[in-house]
């Protein structure tokens, strides 16, 4: 048995006296936007959050294009949502003005005033340029420390987007 076909028997099971049955769909991703994703089967307008997208605060999970979803209807209304991912291609959390995303093996931290990787960049970039006062004039880090300072703006640039 497949499982949408084990979703849609839980459904009906549990389905009591005063509450509406809803179908749960499983179709496969063919485009995703900021909001809302397409299956194969034509439906064009299914939500990644059920609830408004207006909210300042949400967390939203993006399908692979090609993986599979299963999607319902939300009560006694024509808005269709995403319930369950087979492949994930992003995630992002907002909480206001505070941003996190994970995406190809990286993730980004950013609010409205500072974003982490620049941040980190700009550290590194500061500290190979670093003039240092001694008591015989300006010098600058030793050839091994600013390598290591380039290594660690690269490793910091394959973690952070």
């Amino acid at each position: 048995m497949e499982l949408g076909e084990l979703f849609e028997q839980a459904v009906k099971l549990t389905n009591k006296k005063g509450v509406r049955r809803f179908p749960l769909m499983m179709e496969t991703v063919v485009a995703v936007d900021e909001n809302t994703c397409e299956t194969s089967d034509g439906i064009d307008d299914i939500k990644l959050n059920a609830i408004d997208d207006k909210l300042g605060s949400k967390l939203t999970v993006y399908p692979k294009i090609g993986s599979q979803i299963i999607y319902g209807r939300l009560n006694d209304t024509d808005d269709l949502f995403v319930i369950k991912y087979s492949e994930i291609d992003r995630v992002v959390i907002r909480i206001e003005e505070q941003e996190f995303e994970m995406k190809e093996g990286k993730f980004r931290i950013l609010n409205k005033e500072a974003n982490l990787k620049n941040i980190l960049n700009d550290l590194f970039q500061t500290l190979e340029n670093a003039i240092i006062q001694t008591p015989s004039g300006p010098g600058k880090f030793i050839e091994v420390n600013t390598q290591v300072f380039k290594d660690l703006k690269q490793k910091t640039n394959q973690l952070l987007f």
